[in-house]
């Protein structure tokens, strides 16, 4: 019995003290609130119409709920088009991204290439280079190929600004995964790529989802480059068809909210259905070199 309570205090699984438990609840209650309350905020607004959002002091709830404003921006707005505009690129971008990202993580993490330490490290770089620096870059090069205003521009911009960072979480988590399954699957006949794609890329599917998650909001959160790449309201993404609604005398903020709303859907959607897989490939990723 003496070393079984000796055992739980080494590894701290005494009781805590009611007053310590009571102020630790109280303070992880107060972080939620903190946290969630501007979104809780944006969903109020968005119930509120245009005179309620404008009464000083605020109400804390709509006087009269209506779902009017999510109406309006969706087809009056063209909001609808705004966010399969930014679906398509946020995908494809995603799909891209996972795609090379694994490719050169594996090849990096399985080869030992003359420089591969450099060349990790220049891809790395390319990261902290500040968007405002590319942004000129970009557009000359985009308008003398004439594809401003188009899908492969912000795929091409988005792509390179996450794939960096991708091809590092990959690589971290191809290093995990052991050697020797890889030699087994090429004696049983497999190619170096058909081991890749039938036993390594399986095994590390919780980095896939990590990644392709990172990936997904980097695309979806943009902005300056898609204000900038894409000019033309058919071509608006999200973010623009939000910022649209700041005017120079007048927020509509009732229906800007009603926006924000509508665009935080795929987010949680997406992170409800790959949390598991998110927690155990950002772990596991995380801890390789």
């Amino acid at each position: 019995m003496r070393t079984r309570e000796a055992v739980r205090r080494m590894r701290g699984l005494d009781e805590p003290h009611p007053v310590a438990w009571a102020a630790r609840c109280a303070a992880l209650a107060g972080l939620a609130v903190f946290s969630l309350f501007p979104f809780a905020w944006i969903i109020i607004t968005s119930l509120k119409d245009i005179s309620e959002t404008f009464l000083i002091p605020p109400s804390w709830w709509p006087q009269r709920l209506t779902l009017q404003n999510f109406v309006t921006v969706w087809t009056i707005q063209a909001f609808g088009r705004y966010f399969v505009n930014s679906l398509v690129v946020s995908g494809v971008t995603t799909a891209l991204s996972i795609t090379l990202a694994s490719l050169a993580g594996y090849g990096f993490s399985r080869y030992r290439l003359p420089g591969g330490r450099a060349m990790m490290v220049a891809v790395l770089t390319a990261q902290m280079f500040p968007g405002i620096v590319l942004l000129i870059p970009y557009f000359t090069m985009a308008s003398r190929l004439q594809m401003l205003n188009t899908y492969p521009v912000l795929i091409l911009a988005y792509t390179s600004f996450s794939l960096p960072f991708c091809v590092w979480m990959m690589k971290g988590f191809f290093d995990g995964i052991p050697v020797e399954l890889d030699e087994a699957a090429t004696i049983d006949g497999c190619s170096a790529l058909g081991a890749f794609l039938r036993v390594v890329l399986p095994l590390s599917l919780p980095g896939v989802v990590a990644t392709a998650i990172f990936s997904f909001l980097v695309a979806w959160n943009e902005y300056l480059f898609a204000v900038v790449l894409a000019t033309r309201e058919n071509m608006y993404v999200v973010t623009v068809g939000i910022a649209s609604n700041i005017g120079q005398f007048r927020i509509q903020w009732n229906e800007l909210m009603a926006e924000a709303v509508l665009a935080t859907v795929p987010t949680i959607v997406l992170y409800a259905f790959l949390e598991r897989h998110l927690v155990r490939g950002l772990s596991a990723g995380a801890v390789k070199g």
